[in-house]
């Protein structure tokens, strides 16, 4: 608060963790930090004082809920073999039906229905988010740097695998897009209605980035800046007002936490209406529309866990949240599961009785409790009470990022999850060898609602 407040002190400059001299004057030129005070010291005073007086010793604990069931009949645990775990993306092709995974080293690995590798091809750095072409080939985003940056090497190009499994695949020389602002997922659609198909970034950066829309024209692209704030998390692109034009829809994060729309006024415009907004420490960090109540209607699943910031403290807030939408895209909570760390949910009919269940993961869960709570199914007992299990040892894996697709083709939803071996938080020592060494970077947990001993 002190830096935004333009309160510098050398020990907590912003700038000390910066090397690149292109990166120090964006940040500079961006104003984030302003270089005077913009109100009096007294008055900082009064707000620092404000904090420490009010402040709990003991962080609040979160709301009671039913402990965990160990045992998690409905899947059976699948790992893919000598995949390393550095995942950062995950997807499943329904019409290949192949499982593609990005890592950290900026690898994209194909594996087939049966988790086995069938090639690899090399991106230049970690990937956040892809889309497949139906000639089998993709598009991939990739982030440059992983880090807290803001640095311009993040990407969205071309990639092509080899005609024959095992073969050696290949990257398009020059981007489609470069020079993008630490990137972490896409989407798509014909904004200003042209025949072709635009796309739309999330540039989180750091202390700096941007909400952009890309026209296509061709071969190229066109940056339109729909938000220029850092924090751009995810992005939904639905035609919200009904009025036949693609809006879009986008999670913000980086302590401006809210899930805005971005109306579609046509001709390249757009108006912008914030839906829900959070408080500033809330870690946002997954949202999607899916209609959680049947009643014909999109409601909001949404996650918050980030705590890779400043504090590290169990957080109560954290957790998996539904609002439920009222027909005019106003919004009411109508569900809370605390989950320290949330980092992602995937509503499906997992267990097909008519109703949506719930698969969670945290990236930052509490190890010091007897199940770690990295992985919960929520499953749905109607009108969104949940009974909450778990597989045993959920903490085998480092979960960063979650996928859902029929992968063994037996017409029920499965699940993948995908492990990150590094921490930012505080970790127990033996959890982070074996994230190392164990060579699990992805699980998969396949359905089994179809066999006729789980029914």
């Amino acid at each position: 608060m002190a830096l935004r407040l333009g309160f510098m002190a050398d020990s907590i400059s912003p700038f000390m963790s910066l090397s690149d001299a292109a990166e120090i004057n964006r940040v500079i030129q961006s104003g984030v930090f302003p270089g005077n005070p913009v109100l009096h010291p007294d008055d900082w005073k009064k707000i620092t004082d404000f904090y420490l007086k009010k402040a709990p010793d003991q962080p609040v604990p979160p709301p009671t809920k039913p402990s965990v069931a160990v045992g998690l009949p409905l899947f059976k645990l699948r790992p893919a073999q000598r995949i390393k775990a550095s995942i950062t993306m995950l997807h499943y092709d329904a019409r290949t039906h192949h499982i593609l995974a990005g890592n950290e080293q900026g690898q994209l690995v194909r594996l087939d229905g049966q988790l086995h590798l069938i090639d690899t091809v090399a991106t230049g750095s970690a990937i956040t988010d892809l889309r497949d072409r139906p000639d089998g080939s993709v598009d991939v985003l990739t982030a440059g740097n992983m880090e807290p940056n803001d640095q311009l090497k993040g990407s969205w190009q071309h990639v092509s695998f080899g005609s024959q499994a095992g073969t050696t695949g290949s990257v398009t020389n020059k981007p489609l897009i470069d020079s993008l602002a630490r990137p972490v997922a896409a989407a798509f659609g014909d904004f200003n209605q042209d025949g072709q198909e635009d796309v739309v970034i999330c540039q989180f950066g750091n202390y700096t980035g941007q909400l952009s829309w890309f026209e296509r024209d061709g071969a190229t692209y066109r940056e339109h800046i729909l938000d220029q704030v850092p924090g751009a998390r995810r992005a939904l692109v639905r035609d919200i007002n009904q009025d036949g034009r693609p809006d879009i829809v986008a999670l913000q994060t980086q302590g401006n936490e809210q899930i805005a729309v971005y109306y579609n006024d046509g001709g390249g415009r757009f108006t912008k209406e914030i839906v829900l907004r959070f408080p500033s420490v809330y870690g946002s960090s997954y949202v999607d529309l899916i209609d959680m109540d049947k009643d014909g209607d999109l409601d909001i699943l949404y996650t918050n866990g980030d705590n890779g910031d400043k504090s590290y403290s169990l957080k109560a807030y954290h957790g998996v949240r539904v609002f439920l939408n009222d027909g005019k895209f106003k919004f009411t909570q109508s569900l809370f599961y605390p989950l320290y760390g949330a980092t992602q949910a995937i509503a499906r009919d997992f267990d097909q009785d008519g109703d949506l269940d719930i698969a969670a993961i945290a990236f930052f869960p509490n190890y010091t409790n007897n199940t770690a709570e990295s992985f919960v199914y929520l499953e749905n007992q109607g009108n969104l009470r949940m009974k909450a299990q778990t597989f045993p040892h959920p903490e085998q894996g480092h979960w960063l990022v979650m996928e859902v697709g029929d992968v063994d083709q037996d017409g029920d939803d499965d699940l993948l999850l995908g492990s990150f071996f590094r921490a930012i938080t505080p970790t127990p020592a033996p959890l982070l060898k074996q994230w190392y060494t164990g060579g699990q970077g992805i699980l998969l947990l396949e359905n089994q609602i179809r066999h006729p001993a789980v029914r």
